[in-house]
């Protein structure tokens, strides 16, 4: 290897610990470790005590939004386009509702970049909504530093 008897068989050695290491961690975790039972109906219960069945979903609602889309590029004539929406955000809590009150102008500035960045075509297609839900949803949780936006709804999207 190096040329040098000493350092071959430290390294040797160094290669033949680690070697036995992750087969014996392998050894463990495949044949000697047993999972603990799952006991569901304990889980049902912690379940339910978090909430109560009568509970509805918890929403927040920002007006209605223009926001202007950015032209394809490859077009040079291109008309500028709109895009009016309205959007509710479903949230885990409903004491969360007066974070998002506080936070607003962070969400609005969120949905307008977020969305003037996206094209057209893909704000056209269902994919493309998907798409700009899940980055909405995770751009005001990273703002906010906690998840508190479950689920996102559109209640209105007209692109004109």
């Amino acid at each position: 290897m190096t040329g040098k008897k000493m350092l071959d068989m430290i390294l040797v050695g160094v290669m033949m610990l680690s070697t036995l290491g992750v087969m014996g961690l392998f050894y463990y975790t495949e044949k000697m470790y047993v999972k603990p039972p799952i006991d569901e109906n304990k889980e049902k219960e912690a379940l339910m005590s978090e909430t109560s069945p009568n509970t509805l979903p918890i929403f927040f609602k920002v007006d209605k939004m223009v926001v202007s889309l950015t032209p394809n590029a490859e077009y040079k004539n291109e008309r500028m386009r709109w895009l009016e929406l309205e959007v509710s955000f479903q949230l885990f809590k409903e004491s969360e509702s007066e974070v998002m009150k506080e936070n607003l102008p962070m969400i609005q500035d969120r949905i307008i970049t977020l969305t003037s960045k996206m094209p057209i075509e893909d704000l056209n297609s269902v994919s493309g909504k998907v798409l700009l839900e899940e980055r909405l949803k995770n751009a005001i949780n990273k703002g906010l530093e906690k998840k508190i936006v479950k689920g996102i709804y559109f209640t209105r999207f007209i692109i004109q």
